[in-house]
C-alpha cells in the first residue's frame, strides 16, 4: 500500500505529475481544507498562483462527519439530493445551514486577503485535494469551477479509491492519482503517516504562504 509521510510530501509527489501541465499557465486550486498542505507545494513547484476552491462544506446538524453538500463565495449551492432525501433535511434547515457558510467563507477570504476572479474563463484549473473518498467533494470542486468558466479541469490526488475517480472521471477532462485503491474499507487518512486536520487558520495561513513565494518568485 502507498503511503505518505504527509501531505507536504504527497504535494511534492504530485507536483512531478502535474508538470506536463505548466505550459499552460495553470491555476492551482485547493480544496479546503485538508487540501491546502498538498496544493503549496505542488503550486510553489510548478510556479503557478495558488487559490482556494471557494466553497464550505455543509454538515447534517445531527451528525457533522456527513457532507450533505457545499456552498460557493456567490451563494451557489451543490447539494446532495439523495442524501439530502434519505435524513429528511427541509428547504428552511438548508438555507439556513448554507447562510452561515457562505458568511464563513466570505469572512474567511477577506481575512486571508483573497479576491478570487470573477471567471476562469479560458483558464486550466488543477483541482488538488488530499484524497478522494465518494468522489463528490471532487464533483462538487469541479462543477464550482466550471460554473465560474475554467476551461480544463483537472483534479490532482495522491491517492483516491477506484469508484471515486470512476465517478469523477465522467465529469472532468483528466485525472491525475498518484495511487488508486479497491479495498472496502478505505479511508484516505490511512495513507498518510501523519495526517492532522487542518483548522481554517492553518489553511489560510498556508495560502498566504502561498502568496509571498508568489510575489518572491515574481
Amino acid at each position: 500500500m502507498t503511503k505518505f509521510k504527509n501531505r507536504e510530501e504527497a504535494g511534492r509527489q504530485l507536483a512531478r505529475e502535474l508538470a506536463k501541465f505548466q505550459a499552460d499557465s495553470p491555476l492551482v486550486m485547493a480544496i479546503l481544507n485538508g487540501g491546502v498542505s498538498v496544493a503549496l507545494p505542488a503550486s510553489q513547484a510548478l510556479k503557478a498562483p495558488l487559490l482556494p476552491v471557494p466553497m464550505r462544506s455543509l454538515h447534517i446538524p445531527w451528525n457533522q462527519d456527513t457532507i450533505f453538500g457545499y456552498v460557493t463565495h456567490t451563494g451557489d449551492l451543490q447539494l446532495d439530493q439523495p442524501l439530502i432525501g434519505q435524513v429528511r433535511l427541509t428547504p428552511q434547515q438548508i438555507r439556513q445551514i448554507a447562510r452561515k457558510q457562505h458568511l464563513g467563507l466570505k469572512a474567511d477570504l477577506e481575512a486571508w486577503g483573497i479576491a478570487m476572479p470573477e471567471a476562469f474563463r479560458g483558464l486550466t484549473a488543477l483541482v488538488i485535494d488530499d484524497g478522494m473518498h465518494s468522489g463528490w467533494t471532487m464533483f462538487s470542486a469541479i462543477e464550482t469551477l466550471k460554473q465560474l468558466g475554467a476551461h480544463t479541469v483537472v483534479p490532482a490526488v495522491p491517492v483516491a479509491h477506484f469508484r471515486a475517480h470512476r465517478f469523477v472521471a465522467r465529469h472532468c477532462d483528466e485525472i491525475v492519482a498518484l495511487s488508486t485503491e479497491e479495498i472496502d474499507l478505505y479511508q484516505v487518512g490511512n495513507y498518510y503517516e501523519d495526517f492532522p486536520d487542518v483548522s481554517n487558520e492553518q489553511a489560510g495561513h498556508l495560502l498566504k504562504v502561498g502568496g509571498t513565494s508568489r510575489q518572491t518568485a515574481a
